[in-house]
């Protein structure tokens, strides 16, 4: 194996830093550049820790904390001395953790005899135990300098610029650890480097390089395999994790999703994947890796050839569920721009278990009160503005709840899409109704429920009907309900900052499992403004008759501008969106692709603004 010179490593690490180039890129030169090092960082660290299995282990892991800080490094050339400090870093690591216990240098002697005479053997065994321990009877200085040069024929040159010191300390030290050693200790010295180098094989370098491809179906079992190990105790919640993936609709939401496979073996090291949400310009995340492998480039992999499918899908949001315990993975979203948005617990009934006795005199005090309490299918059949009613509903309880503020409401055809999928159970729908009024709403549903069971959605009462049992009695409903249809459990992911809804289940037997974080990234830019400017927004606009033709509006139809805070919103009949600013008159809204302008006029006040959506445009003159 030829042996690295900075002029040769030069146009590599040139390549692996490229700001402009893409991740792959990097991520393919970095590999190479491993090549040229990993017998340098492997000699080195053999010197320092006296074991070549841990030298091999702490060489690749700093080859990993390279990649990682790959952007630190200000000069190519500075390259060899970088890597060696890193060296030193992780054997002080390895020292310092204690997690093995270390034996003197001259016991790592572990050659297999090969010699047919046994007393020859012996011998040769002898000799090798004491040239290791004429080895460590070195300083330190004299031993690294003397590995790093037998390990792959390193010039003197290169062992300076590795170890930061001149070409003419290199030379001293040589001659003098030399002088102590005997030629015959040397070739033994040799011998053993060449058993134990790096680059004798390509298993070095595979263990910290991996290889991105599309999934295939035939990637399930390795990704089951995979969630597994990960969460072994989780296996239930794994379980019904791979069902929900396996049962997306790409027919009608957009997925894209890869692997990241070992270069060697294919062994598959990570998964990524993102998914359309029924809001179509917000997508879901998910990335499957082992710490050490999520740190070693596979996250990063993954991660960007997701990003890029999101700019090119016109995504405006990405969002990731991870467990409160994976800390690695929350950590690595959050060094990438992710920002938690929610915190939930997931909470679960065993309905064998359900003791539900005590509660149904409070069922019996909302029926005497007139409450009456039907499903969605009931009512489809009798008020054929079932649906409407349902969404007007929904859109004000859920805005009338501080953990959803700044609230931004359901569009209609969305509400309908989601009854009619096939995870919705439209006759486990419950409504309160007290008369014609909807006051309260909960249901079941089989996403994310864990097998053989079903999972509580969305539960909301009307605020002046809380406190009075509503909500128990909707629970009670859906808990019979499950318990009629051979269901074993109930899954509820109940926020932690919902004191109220946490006591309720609490109450009704549900035992809290597992913690949840939510990280989300936006992937437009969010200009920083100066909120006076919004003041002049504020106001009432209304389009003209065609304008208002064209887009289906109804007669009278006008868009109301809001401050609220620093932050701007445009409330239109029961929606109430946020817009996020691009620039001082230009704004996005999140939930759908929907872009405003703000026009100025002569005086410079605004005059009207100006509505995109993908299929549409329009103008709304300022009326008030």
């Amino acid at each position: 194996m030829q042996s690295s010179n900075m002029k040769d490593a030069r146009p590599l690490i040139l390549r692996a830093t490229a700001p402009d180039a893409t991740l792959a890129a990097r991520h393919r030169a970095f590999g190479e550049m491993l090549v040229h090092f990993q017998d340098m960082a492997f000699g080195c660290a053999y010197a320092m820790l006296g074991d070549s299995y841990l030298a091999e282990e702490a060489a690749q892991e700093a080859f990993i904390a390279a990649w990682q800080k790959l952007e630190q490094l200000r000069r190519p050339e500075a390259f060899p001395a970088w890597l060696k400090r890193i060296v030193f870093t992780q054997c002080h690591r390895l020292t310092r953790g204690k997690r093995l216990e270390f034996l003197p240098l001259e016991s790592a002697a572990d050659f297999p005899a090969s010699d047919s005479d046994p007393m020859a053997g012996v011998e040769k065994l002898e000799l090798q135990e004491n040239v290791l321990k004429a080895i460590g009877e070195l300083p330190e200085h004299e031993r690294i300098v003397i590995m790093l040069f037998y390990v792959n024929d390193y010039s003197q040159n290169e062992i300076g610029e590795f170890l930061e010191v001149p070409v003419t300390t290199v030379a001293k030290r040589l001659h003098t650890a030399r002088r102590r050693l005997k030629q015959r200790m040397i070739d033994m010295l040799k011998d053993d480097l060449e058993q134990h180098r790096p680059s004798r094989n390509e298993s070095f370098v595979e263990q910290v390089s991996a290889r991105l491809r599309p999934f295939v179906e035939q990637d399930w079992g390795h990704i089951s395999a995979l969630a597994y190990d990960l969460e072994p105790d989780y296996r239930a919640d794994d379980e019904a994790w791979l069902h929900a993936r396996r049962q997306f609709d790409e027919a009608r939401y957009l997925r894209r999703h890869y692997v990241a496979e070992h270069a060697g073996t294919k062994q598959i090291l990570g998964y990524g994947v993102i998914e359309q949400s029924i809001f179509r310009p917000n997508y879901r995340l998910f990335l499957l890796a082992n710490a050490k492998w999520l740190r070693a480039g596979v996250g990063d992999l993954l991660l960007e050839r997701l990003l890029e499918d999101l700019r090119e899908a016109n995504a405006i949001t990405v969002w990731a569920r991870s467990y409160v315990s994976q800390t690695d993975l929350l950590a690595f979203l959050a060094e990438r721009g992710f920002v938690e948005t929610n915190r939930v617990w997931d909470l679960r009934l065993i309905l064998s278990e359900a003791e539900l006795s005590d509660f149904l005199p409070v069922r019996e005090q909302v029926s005497a009160r007139g409450i009456v309490i039907t499903t969605l299918v009931d009512e489809r059949q009798h008020d054929p503005d079932c649906l409407h009613k349902l969404h007007a509903f929904l859109n004000l309880v859920k805005a009338d709840d501080p953990q959803r503020r700044p609230f931004s409401p359901i569009p209609f055809d969305a509400v309908v899409r989601w009854f009619e999928k096939s995870y919705v159970l439209p006759d486990a729908c419950f409504i309160a109704k007290h008369g014609a009024d909807y006051i309260g709403f909960a249901d079941l549903i089989l996403f994310e429920a864990l097998p053989g069971g079903a999972k509580s959605g969305f539960i909301g009462v009307k605020r002046e009907y809380r406190r009075q049992g509503v909500a128990t009695a909707l629970k009670l409903r859906a808990i019979e309900y499950a318990r009629a249809h051979g269901y074993q459990t109930i899954r509820a992911f109940t926020p932690a900052a919902n004191p109220a809804m946490l006591a309720l289940n609490k109450k009704l037997g549900f035992q809290r499992w597992f913690g949840y974080v939510t990280m989300e990234k936006f992937l437009r830019n969010v200009a920083t403004i100066d909120s006076n400017v919004y003041d002049g927004y504020v106001g009432q606009y209304a389009p003209t008759p065609d304008i208002a033709a064209k887009f289906g509006f109804d007669p009278g139809f006008a868009v109301t501008i809001t401050k609220e805070g620093q932050r701007l919103f445009a409330v239109a009949k029961e929606q109430k969106n946020e817009l996020f600013p691009e620039s001082e008159t230009e704004f996005f809204i999140k939930e759908f692709y929907g872009h405003l302008t703000f026009v100025k006029d002569k005086k410079g006040e605004i005059s009207h603004l100006i509505f995109r959506d993908p299929e549409h445009e329009g103008q709304a003159q300022k009326i008030k």
